[in-house]
């Protein structure tokens, strides 16, 4: 023995070759965390095994039994016995491999994790076999191959995990807990594995726990009609199709329209050749793809499926294979970006009225206090509350028509409004507010107005909401909201093209800053001109604003430069970077926007729709909020309970 910094070290030295037990227990630390990370790994050697219906056992949420049951291959006694051995695998031979690896599994940890802090069991029997074989393995005690009656496949069974290592079993969760997480494993494992347009090709799943059924998917089923069976057919049901390629890249998929959006990102899911994944890359670009149109903190929903070429992608940098390292990323990132921005532009984003009238059923059980109509006064012709007739030959909801027996008429401003709809404040407009069965050219309004027909009739709601038809029902515009938009986006189109209009002031506006601020503007001057704002330092403390783009309505020069200011130095980037380009414009846009409380006339709402057509973005402002509500007869009939 000798001595060393105090320690007696032995003869033989320190440095020992861990036992393969003690090995497989550090991995299955990494592997194996809970029973969710059993059923995936499980799932995945099922479905690299040509599976085409798998199912799923639990008990006490896979705390207790986790089996997995697949009609796939199947394995030979010789290849079952090097089943729980570590990094023995079918998946790789050469380091080359590593390169371009098609499979879920490759790595040969997860059963020899699984069998070190488990019970574990398989019997399997490859096609065509008269019997199948079975193996065990108890905490890695292994036990002999032994014949079993079976039928074609495999099933893997791990019972009482973490038996042998308490202090990590303490960590797991509830029963609910633990199946909740393991049934979310087998959701998104379903639809990263749906059928094709021909019904082929699809991995069906069932789950059972505690011999109850709580999910279950065909084989035969679409993405849609599994997204639809995981999470209902509100969303299914507004969902946009992606479809894009680029070289061998392609994407496929859906996204929900932005008022879908979440604060957890559980419903954000990108599938990469069959592999649930995340990647940060990815994520950001779907945010990219709602910028604009997505309410800041809600996290986007969609469900897209991503294909490349393996040799582009590294799946090998994660224990758990659910992260991977993208190849050539600059590229691919503005492919991805630009093909999801087009479907998230075809999404209806108006908020329908039917989620309203839900929310206002679901309070009929509660006392609520009576109010008693004011009273109209007399009517004239043409005026509000004039019946509306159902178009010859229509029936009902969707028929483009207002159905019978509903009465569109004027309420009374609240306390501070003005009397009038389109008229002074405080002074009834010329004509009628609301035309009723006539429209705007005096001739019979013998059905509502088209998308491409935007005649009135219109009512304007206390100087703030448009309320127009449409051709299965009306709309409620924000009016702020749908011009604040419109501005915005002619002038980044404006900024892009690089001929922004400018209108120089006659006297320049001397906004005062601090002595920072105006070393800011002077460092940017000729970036800020770029977008049409013309600065210049006026002294230490002071810039005069000499010119604002042409089509700011009514302009702020102190609050544009304020803004300016605030983003600039924020943000620490140039004032030409695209994310601070467009908070600028965003401010921009919304100071010099109609704003709630301006009177408008029908000339000008119909200007107003026109600009909105034409636009091809006019659903939502550039702060996310929906520019219309949208009420169908449909939401009518049920508002009245006549359905």
């Amino acid at each position: 023995m000798r001595e060393a910094a105090n320690e007696t070290v032995p003869e033989g030295g320190r440095i020992a070759v861990l036992s393969e037990v003690v090995r497989n227990q550090i991995a299955a630390g990494e592997v194996i965390e809970r029973p969710a990370s059993v059923v995936r790994e499980l799932l995945d050697n099922a479905i690299d095994a040509g599976a085409s219906r798998i199912q799923v056992d639990l008990e006490e949420g896979g705390m207790r039994m986790v089996r997995v049951t697949d009609d796939g291959l199947g394995m030979i006694p010789e290849d079952l016995g090097l089943a729980f051995e570590a990094h023995a695998t079918s998946k790789l031979r050469t380091p080359e491999d590593l390169d371009h690896i098609a499979s879920l599994g490759f790595r040969g940890e997860a059963l020899a994790s699984m069998a070190s802090v488990a019970r574990c069991s398989i019997r399997s029997r490859p096609r065509g076999a008269d019997v199948g074989a079975e193996i065990t393995e108890e905490g890695g005690r292994r036990g002999k191959i032994t014949p079993a009656g079976m039928p074609e496949g495999t099933i893997v069974e791990v019972r009482d995990l973490f038996f042998n290592t308490p202090a990590r079993r303490r960590f797991l969760k509830r029963e609910q807990t633990e199946l909740s997480r393991c049934t979310e494993i087998v959701q998104r494992v379903a639809l990263a594995h749906p059928a094709d347009e021909t019904g082929q090709g699809g991995i069906g799943f069932v789950v059972m726990h505690g011999g109850r059924r709580v999910f279950d998917v065909e084989p035969g089923m679409d993405l849609l009609a599994r997204i639809r069976r995981v999470f209902g057919d509100e969303l299914a049901s507004e969902l946009e199709p992606v479809e894009a390629s680029m070289g061998s890249t392609r994407i496929t998929g859906y996204v929900a329209p932005p008022r879908f959006g979440r604060r957890d990102a559980r419903r954000q899911m990108w599938f990469l050749n069959g592999r649930p994944m995340k990647d940060k890359v990815l994520t950001r670009v779907l945010k990219d793809a709602y910028r604009g149109v997505l309410i800041d903190g809600l996290q986007p929903v969609g469900f897209l499926q991503l294909w490349m070429d393996p040799e582009s992608v590294d799946v090998n940098v994660h224990p758990a294979k659910s992260e991977v390292r993208l190849r050539d990323e600059r590229s691919l990132f503005g492919f991805l970006v630009n093909a999801l921005k087009e479907a998230v532009m075809r999404t209806n984003m108006a908020t329908p009225g039917e989620s309203m009238i839900d929310r206002l059923r679901r309070r009929e059980g509660r006392p609520m206090q009576r109010e008693t109509l004011p009273d109209p006064g007399p009517r004239s012709a043409g005026a509000a509350g004039a019946w509306i007739p159902r178009p010859e030959g229509s029936s009902g909801a969707g028929s483009g028509a207002v159905g019978e027996g509903y009465i569109v008429r004027e309420v009374p401003p609240r306390e501070g409004a003005p009397s009038g709809a389109f008229g002074a404040p405080g002074s009834p407009a010329e004509g009628p507010a609301f035309e009723g069965a006539l429209g705007s050219d005096g001739a019979p309004a013998d059905q509502w107005a088209t998308v491409d027909d935007l005649r009135g009739p219109y009512i304007q709601v206390d100087r703030t909401y448009i309320l127009r038809a449409v051709p299965d029902g009306f709309e409620i515009i924000d009016q702020h909201a749908l011009h604040e938009r419109l501005t915005f986006e002619e002038l980044r189109r404006e900024v892009k093209a690089g001929k922004v209009e400018v209108q120089r002031l006659l006297t320049p506006e001397l906004v005062d800053l601090t002595q920072a601020d105006v070393q800011l503007i002077t460092v940017h001057q000729d970036a800020l001109r770029r977008i049409g704002l013309e600065l210049e330092p006026f002294g230490d403390k002071t810039v005069a604003v000499h010119g604002l783009p042409a089509r700011i309505r009514r302009p702020d020069p102190e609050a544009i430069v304020r803004d300016v200011v605030d983003v600039i130095a924020r943000t620490g980037k140039a004032p030409d970077a695209e994310d601070v380009q467009e908070e600028v414009l965003h401010r921009t846009s919304c100071r010099s926007s109609i704003m709630a409380g301006d009177t408008l006339d029908e000339s000008s709402i119909r200007a107003l729709l026109e600009r909105a057509r034409d636009a091809g973005m006019d659903q939502t402002c550039p702060h996310a909020r929906p520019t219309r509500v949208k009420f169908t007869l449909a939401d009518l009939e049920k508002a009245f309970h006549r359905t």
